[in-house]
């Protein structure tokens, strides 16, 4: 009986011992899993502070590029304005003659058909 005693008594402390090894096996896992959360979010944090540092510097390089194109816009407008101003001074009086002329030779609204 003693024996039998002795042999439950061991499975029984084998059984704590298998326990607590578990709990402890247990335990390590969360702790390891936990370490690797937060490597986890530090790394996605880093790659939105990259995305976010990458859009900031794509926006301002197309800012200027805008601000660049737009100049061009202008100046190039200015130019066109010039050059359409010194062709009206030097043609001007011509192109009202040939209006004036095409009016004149028209027949009159309504009249023969």
């Amino acid at each position: 009986m003693k024996d039998l005693n002795d042999l439950m008594q061991a499975i029984l402390d084998m059984d704590a011992t298998q326990r607590k090894a578990a709990a402890e096996a247990a335990a390590e896992r969360e702790e390891r899993l936990g370490r690797l959360d937060e490597e986890k979010r530090a790394i996605a944090q880093e790659c939105a502070d990259r995305a976010a540092a990458s859009a900031r510097a794509a926006a301002s390089a197309a800012e200027a590029a805008n601000r660049e194109a737009l100049d061009e816009l202008a100046s190039r407008r200015a130019a066109a304005a010039q050059a359409l101003e010194r062709a009206v001074a030097e043609h001007g009086g011509e192109w009202a003659e040939t209006l004036y002329r095409r009016t004149l030779d028209r027949p009159a609204a309504g009249g023969e058909a």
